[in-house]
């Protein structure tokens, strides 16, 4: 599994050198719910990466919040026929901490549900959490919602459950990449 994402981090980055605008721009951003104070993203060429200082609940903060809730939705766009999404999620669980967390990506093109994924991650969840998900098929626009519900009640032991950042790589199929590799290969050389 690992030599088939780095191939394909191969074949990404010599499509890039080769053809210069491949991107994907992201649109509509939105993050909501109870533990989104101070929440950001930021974006890359191809990823898309939340931050979330104040997403924790059970014995800390003080007062204590024994539940909340994120939800994020946005949109993705490429020029290149985009089929995988590779999730990882960074955060804290301990005691009765929990994170049930829900992603949905629709095609915008051929409006429909293409990728689901569903966890319940507790403390002996391996954080931080990752996850790819392979699209029903490929698209070029997406709309992206992530739903997190946060949990950590009150027990004799510590309780957390926290969300601290959560990044989301969109990756182009293999064919379209190394199609775009090809095509700029002779402007790489006249270089």
């Amino acid at each position: 599994m690992w030599l088939a994402k780095y191939a394909l981090c191969a074949v990404m980055a010599l499509a890039l050198a080769c053809g210069g605008q491949a991107e994907v721009i992201f649109s509509n951003v939105m993050i909501e719910g109870t533990l989104v104070d101070g929440a950001s993203y930021q974006t890359g060429s191809w990823d898309i990466d939340f931050s979330f200082p104040d997403a924790v609940v059970g014995d800390q903060p003080d007062p204590p919040r024994r539940f909340g809730n994120i939800i994020i939705t946005f949109e993705a766009q490429s020029d290149l026929a985009l089929d995988y999404d590779m999730l990882s999620i960074l955060g804290a669980l301990d005691g009765s901490g929990i994170i049930f967390f829900n992603e949905v990506i629709e095609d915008l093109v051929n409006p429909g549900v293409i990728a689901t994924h569903n966890v319940v991650l507790d403390e002996n969840s391996e954080l931080p959490y990752t996850a790819d998900l392979l699209f029903d098929r490929a698209t070029t626009h997406v709309k992206v919602k992530k739903t997190f519900f946060l949990s950590a009640e009150d027990t004799a032991d510590f309780d957390v459950a926290s969300v601290l950042l959560v990044e989301q790589r969109l990756v182009p199929e293999p064919a379209t990449l190394l199609a775009v590799a090809l095509i700029g290969l002779p402007a790489l050389r006249r270089r």
